[in-house]
Parts: C-alpha cells; structure tokens; sequence
C-alpha cells in the first residue's frame, strides 16, 4: 500500500485507490514466513478494497487463529505477492492526484508546479 507523495495529503493519502487496466498473476511459490511476518502490519481496510476489486475473497476475520489457517495465508500471500498491476493508476483519496502505472512501474514523482504549491503551504 502506498501513499500521496504531497505535502498537504501527509496522514490523509492513504491509502491510494487502485485502478487496474491490465493486470497479472504471477506464480510465485507461498512464503509462509513472509506472510506471516507481514500479517501484524497490513492495513486491513486496503487490503479489504483490494480483495474486493480483484475478485479475491479473502477472511477479513483478522485474529491471531488467522496465522494457523493455511488457506487463508495462501489466499493473503496471493493477493500480496502474485497479483501485479501492468497498467493503471492509484488515486490520493485526499487530493485526488491521480499517479499513473506503466509497465508495472508506478509513478510518484510530483510535477514542477505540485512541489512549488507544497512549498508554498
């Protein structure tokens, strides 16, 4: 999950909607120790946009007995390490500055004129 790069969306950009025009899955293998490493410091509410608009049900039942189930984990490992974006862009729920992705790449440089405005403020 990432968030607006502006100034003036500092705690309120994020976390960034995802839009997707072309997207993959990858084949990687489960990663039991990855996912559950990374389960404490998930935002549950992205992961439950995310879920959603990718038609990937997942249990957002987030207790502790959740590490012990492998299907879950196997589920949550899919939706944060085989589904990539190709194209598409992440919106700023504060701002509404939209960053485009190319090739799987998001862009988060500001233009000229944004990092001049976040001077300004």
């Amino acid at each position: 999950m990432m968030a607006c790069t502006k100034k003036q969306c500092m705690g309120k950009g994020f976390p960034l909607k995802v839009e997707s025009t072309e997207q993959i899955v990858l084949e990687q293998e489960f990663n039991y120790e990855f996912t559950k490493n990374i389960y404490p410091k998930l935002d549950w509410l992205g992961i439950a946009e995310i879920s959603t608009k990718f038609n990937i049900p997942i249990q957002l039942d987030t207790t502790k007995h959740s590490l012990e189930d492998e299907e879950f984990l196997k589920t949550l490992h899919n939706l944060l390490c085989n589904l990539k974006v190709i194209t598409g862009s992440l919106t700023c729920p504060n701002c509404q500055r939209v960053y485009p992705i190319d090739k799987g790449i998001p862009n988060m440089l500001l233009r000229e004129d944004e990092i001049y405005q976040d001077i300004k403020e």
